[in-house]
């Protein structure tokens, strides 16, 4: 047997093993049913595996035809009949590994929506629906002479990633005894890389007006709560960023992802991008239409470098292959998503929920200009806690339902206003503490900075209480001593002193252009306090 020949009996074996384990997965998820949405939470978090996101991606990638040939398409370009026809089939079938999900499919022309609903518990009276969607079409347009027929469009990342992370929670979700008040729908969209038509379609239908006889109107439009656009979160091998793309009127979706992603310590870096305008996928439509949306991506703009994240140059090519993705990333994704989707199902639209409760523990006064505050909440739902003025983020431990902040406090009398931020509003708590100290800095100005060799620098230094003395040392970029300057008092007011710089030495000689470390110092009460600023000079 040729080499050739064995190589390809061997990466045909592994695919299609990956697609066997797929279809072999368990049918069952042993998860506790707990009023408790932490605990619930904590426990679905270790359910997501990254072995099982990678195995659907790879399924996907290849989309095996079914037959005797098994051919491997690698592609689900949404003009490729056969192609797009053997991914629904797989979809659907990854759908049908739970008897708990009604599972459907749209068809608009060539246009086919794959739809998996969990319906929410039989005494439910609620008309709220919830949808996590994701397209699986993909296309290779980066590629000089692709063609969406017979060249191939793997689609690993964009989107193997977003669908792969849809089955998975949806298989989760639907596997545990846990029965939601609400609908919950999972939608495979088709047609989004021609420009959303998928969701655009689904929108359509959802906001569609029902008419009966000849003048009764009822409008049939549906009570579309939120909506989880998954779309191409798998690329970044420098951080583990995930942006997430809102309106104004989505924002309390993204809030509740942020607030997730802390409480239950899930490690993502989050990037919120709040734009009405932004149309990079298919949360638009559902903008559009009215809806609450938000979209999950690697990168609003995958084609360039940003904070935290190189441009993917595998976006949109026939290279965008399952080994450039990071699946760590793509299951701390997945696990945010569900965790997320599990508590504003549990507990946002629940009429008996409580909201959290807070407490602060300060003291009157404090000689610290840095204080560690500390306080106890009540909270059965994901919350986290900001303390303003400062907006330091507090340390959360939900175990024994305490929180830690260091805040920076200012001379006199402090404000601290701690607020507990869950999705849809918050709670506060104000008290105040006088900062009793003996001497600090109410204001330090060199000024210009920078400024030119042959100009005029000014040093001014405000304290609380009355400065006796101020000097000013000035060094060079090799700690040489090359200027010592003595400060004068405000006439009206001690606490005021100033003195002026004319960028020469000691011996009367200009300064080189560079940067200088000037060292200033003051007396108050037979105390000396010291201050470090820098200062450039340009020529």
């Amino acid at each position: 047997m040729s080499r050739q020949l064995r190589h390809f009996f061997r990466v045909a074996i592994e695919k299609y093993t990956v697609l066997f384990i797929l279809l072999c997965l368990p049918l069952s998820v042993a998860v506790q049913e707990s009023d408790n949405v932490s605990q619930r939470g904590a426990a679905l978090l270790t359910l997501v595996q990254s072995d099982a996101l990678e195995a659907q991606v790879v399924a996907l990638q290849e989309n095996v035809a079914a037959g005797l040939s098994f051919q491997a398409l690698r592609t689900r370009s949404a003009h490729h009949r056969e192609a797009t026809k053997n991914a629904v089939r797989y979809i659907t079938s990854q759908f049908r590994r739970s008897e708990r999900l009604q599972v459907s499919e749209q068809v608009f022309g060539g246009i086919r929506n794959v739809v998996a609903t969990l319906p929410p518990r039989s005494n439910s009276t609620s008309k709220r629906i919830f949808i996590i969607c994701a397209h699986y079409d993909t296309q290779a347009i980066r590629d000089p002479n692709w063609n969406p027929l017979s060249s191939t469009a793997p689609g690993a990342n964009n989107n193997g990633t977003g669908v792969a992370a849809l089955l998975e929670i949806a298989f989760l979700l639907s596997r545990y005894e846990y029965e939601y008040d609400h609908e919950l729908r999972f939608v495979a969209l088709g047609s989004e890389e021609l420009g959303f038509l998928g969701s655009r379609q689904y929108v359509r239908h959802a906001s569609a007006v029902k008419i009966n006889g000849d003048t009764d109107t009822a409008s049939a439009r549906e009570n579309i709560v939120a909506v989880f656009n998954l779309d191409m979160f798998g690329f970044n091998w420098k951080s583990d960023l995930v942006e997430i793309v809102t309106n104004n009127d989505s924002s309390w979706i993204a809030r509740a992802l942020i607030i997730a992603n802390t409480w239950y310590g899930i490690g993502l870096k989050t990037r919120r991008s709040q734009d009405e305008f932004v149309d990079i996928s298919s949360h638009k439509p559902f903008w559009d239409g009215g809806y609450n949306a938000v979209t999950l991506t690697e990168s609003s703009t995958p084609w360039r470098d940003s904070q935290s994240y190189d441009a993917n140059p595998f976006y949109h090519t026939a290279a965008d292959t399952a080994d450039k993705v990071n699946f760590n990333l793509v299951r701390k994704v997945t696990q945010l998503v569900l965790v997320t989707i599990d508590s504003l199902l549990t507990d946002m639209f629940h009429p008996m929920r409580q909201v959290p409760q807070l407490t602060l523990e300060l003291p009157a006064t404090t000689g610290e200009s840095e204080l560690e505050i500390t306080g106890t909440f009540q909270s059965d739902f994901p919350i986290d806690i900001i303390v303003h003025p400062s907006q330091t983020a507090a340390v959360i431990d939900r175990e024994t339902q305490t929180y830690t902040a260091r805040v920076p406090l200012k001379p006199g009398e402090n404000v601290l206003n701690v607020v507990a931020r869950y999705p849809l509003g918050a709670v506060s708590i104000v008290k105040s503490t006088i900062l009793t100290q003996a001497f600090a800095w109410r204001d330090v100005v060199v000024f210009p900075n920078p400024t030119r060799s042959n100009g005029l620098t000014e040093f001014r230094v405000e304290a609380n209480a009355v400065i006796t003395e101020m000097r000013i040392a000035i060094y060079d970029s090799g700690g040489n001593l090359i200027k010592r300057i003595e400060g004068v008092a405000d006439r009206l007011d001690q606490t005021l002193w100033r003195t002026w710089w004319n960028q020469q030495t000691s011996y009367g000689l200009a300064v080189s252009p560079g940067i200088y470390m000037c060292h200033i110092s003051v007396v108050s009460k037979g105390e000396t306090y010291t201050y470090l600023e820098k200062l450039a000079i340009l020529r």
